[in-house]
């Protein structure tokens, strides 16, 4: 049975394989992922199955005078090729919710997926996510010199 929890700094070895087969990020040390895990404010959530952690999902909480609770985005999540379809996507993102809302009162939780990533989008149309109509825009900042 899966055990979905707060990651660890112990868990960045696992971690840091699972980015690099997600993202294909070869030039991130398991130091680095260790101080993001105690000093960064993303929450991350790990699936682990046995001793190690098999799938993450990375999340960060905005607050703004706009809105009366706090948003929450869902910015990354991955499952090891032999651990999909066995319900760690869902465990994982009920796990996050529940953190979300009890924590840091959030009490809508968004993501960007591609459009093109059918696999990804039926994960979260089981969790209770609906398709919006959105436009995603990027900019690639200037680098300092």
């Amino acid at each position: 049975m899966p055990e979905f929890r707060l990651a660890r700094p112990e868990d960045a070895e696992a971690l840091l394989r699972l980015n690099a087969a997600f993202n294909g990020v070869k030039n991130v040390s398991a130091e680095d992922v260790r101080r993001s895990l105690t000093a960064s404010p993303e929450i991350v959530v790990v699936a682990e199955t046995g001793r190690d952690a098999v799938a993450f999902c990375c999340a960060q909480v905005h607050h703004s005078f706009c809105y009366a609770a706090p948003v929450a985005e869902v910015t990354e999540m991955y499952v090891a090729e032999p651990h999909r379809r066995r319900g760690l996507a869902s465990g994982m993102l009920a796990f996050l919710e529940t953190h979300l809302r009890s924590v840091y009162g959030a009490d809508e939780l968004h993501l960007l997926t591609g459009a093109e990533n059918l696999a990804a989008q039926s994960a979260y149309k089981k969790a209770g996510f609906r398709m919006k109509n959105e436009a995603y825009m990027t900019k690639e900042l200037p680098r300092k010199r």
